[in-house]
């Protein structure tokens, strides 16, 4: 659970918007240009060998994320900072119980566990609703002029619905999946 979560973290290949309710270019500058936000949701995971599902508090600040993991009814409350020098796993107590330190922190985090890569700095843009800038991607837009799918790095991010905060259309559901796992993003609150 801990380690698909974490794992959701160039040009974007961009076909224009469609006409509707939503400027998404000046989203897309405004939301690049926040520092800060706070996710609050739950997800549930389906990958080779298992799944599971939990809580989830997802904080930005700048380049410093710090991700907030627990399973059902509080079990198994992990806290990850993460930034782009390293990677640290806390206990529910607060104790150390894994450290990853160099440029690629949270991709050797995730190779370790998962035995497979993943583009663990695109999470941090898809959740917003946002192709990762240093990255191709295909964009699929729906009727009503929102972002309903995007594909990057070898993973297809589909939104299922949108809620206002702050004056912006935010993903109030979100899908990542590829050939090796699913991961379902419900938001409950964001705070931008």
């Amino acid at each position: 659970m801990l380690l698909l979560v974490l794992t959701l973290p160039g040009c974007a290949l961009r076909s224009p918007a469609p006409a509707g309710s939503v400027d998404w270019e000046q989203r897309r500058t405004e939301l690049l240009a926040i520092g800060d936000w706070t996710l609050r949701g739950r997800f549930a995971v389906k990958a080779e060998g298992g799944g599971g599902q939990g809580s989830l508090e997802w904080r930005q600040q700048g380049e410093h994320s710090r991700i907030h993991l627990s399973g059902p009814f509080g079990t198994g409350a992990w806290e990850i900072d993460w930034d782009a020098r390293s990677l640290t796993v806390r206990s529910r107590d607060g104790e150390v119980t894994r450290r990853w330190t160099g440029e690629d922190a949270a991709g050797q985090f995730l190779a370790e566990q998962l035995g497979w890569s993943f583009p663990a700095v695109s999470t941090r843009y898809w959740l917003l609703a946002l192709a990762d800038p240093r990255s191709t991607a295909r964009e699929t837009w729906s009727a009503e002029g929102r972002l309903a799918a995007l594909e990057q790095n070898g993973w297809t991010v589909t939104y299922g619905r949108y809620v206002e905060t702050a004056g912006l259309a935010m993903p109030g559901r979100i899908v990542l999946e590829n050939t090796r796992a699913r991961l379902r993003v419900v938001v409950d609150r964001w705070q931008l």
